[in-house]
């Protein structure tokens, strides 16, 4: 009777588990999808002048995206979306960046918009795309002034500070709301969205993400790779009240970063909503330290 009840018990926690793994594994596939909103907005709304880009991201995917041109001495200013988004939801930010001089490069993420694609991974191949951004900005001859500056929110103010710290293209970097590192991440989205226990959820969604990208979740770590950045900028943008990316996230960042680095927890604020609430002091923290890190050409602002 003892031998028969602990069998029957191991097949009972075999199959949950199981179930568990299976539920977590179509979850995580789900999410990887992304609908491709089109364009809400055309820079054109907004008086911008632009040009409409294609390119390649560093694996050879088509992405597509915007070129706002001020002048050939001025630096450029890439602007990178946050998941589920596209380039037009940052045009408001574009505005003003180009209103300060800047050039402006934004720019649709595989899986998104208008790009190519059908699977977001949530940062581990969107670096190859902020990778093939750069490298359409380098070889672009009349964008003489080099000096890069990257600009990501959310998912990619991770994808910005994990490209930066490999790239010393990149001049300086604005992270606002990015994870410390992905594993923690999903777990913790995992248990605010869908109230998942840690554990086993934390084993099975690094297990289905290793089957899903071959590539080890762990190893997505923003705070691993951001002391690499200096002697170049960073500046570290959270809200308060941020409760997909809690600020400790950006206090941990700001930690492992080495000088030139600052920090801005934006009060009251929840995920992303810094500019919305504070727009006139965003966009002058935004501008000024752009304006700090970057050099202009002699005929520049």
């Amino acid at each position: 009777m003892g031998i028969r009840f602990v069998y029957s018990l191991l097949k009972i926690l075999f199959a949950l588990g199981l179930g568990i793994f299976i539920f977590t594994f179509l979850l995580l596939l789900r999410n990887t999808v992304i609908a491709h909103w089109p364009d809400n907005t055309l820079p054109s709304q907004y008086r911008l002048p632009y040009e409409e880009i294609r390119f390649l991201s560093k694996d050879k995917l088509l992405l597509k995206g915007w070129l706002i041109f001020k002048n050939n001495q001025s630096p450029t200013i890439i602007i990178c979306h946050g998941l589920g988004t596209n380039k037009s939801d940052l045009l408001s930010i574009a505005e003003f960046i180009y209103e300060a001089g800047f050039n402006v490069f934004l720019f649709d993420f595989r899986g998104h918009g208008e790009s190519r694609g059908k699977f977001c991974s949530f940062g581990y191949l969107e670096k190859k795309d902020l990778e093939g951004v750069i490298d359409y900005i380098s070889e672009r001859e009349e964008l003489r002034n080099k000096n890069i500056g990257v600009f990501g929110l959310s998912m990619s103010g991770a994808v910005a500070i994990m490209v930066a710290a490999e790239d010393t293209r990149i001049k300086a970097v604005i992270s606002d709301s990015a994870y410390r590192d992905l594993y923690s991440s999903m777990v913790h989205h995992a248990k605010v969205f869908y109230s998942l226990p840690k554990f086993p959820v934390n084993l099975f969604l690094r297990l289905g993400y290793l089957l899903r990208f071959a590539y080890d979740p762990k190893e997505i770590s923003p705070q691993e790779a951001i002391a690499r950045i200096s002697p170049r900028a960073v500046l570290i943008i959270n809200g308060e009240r941020d409760n997909q990316i809690p600020p400790e996230n950006a206090y941990s960042l700001f930690e492992r970063a080495n000088q030139p680095k600052e920090l801005w927890i934006i009060p009251e604020a929840g995920h992303g909503e810094g500019l919305g609430i504070y727009f006139e002091e965003y966009q002058k923290r935004v501008i000024d330290f752009f304006k700090r890190n970057l050099e202009f050409g002699e005929f520049g602002f």
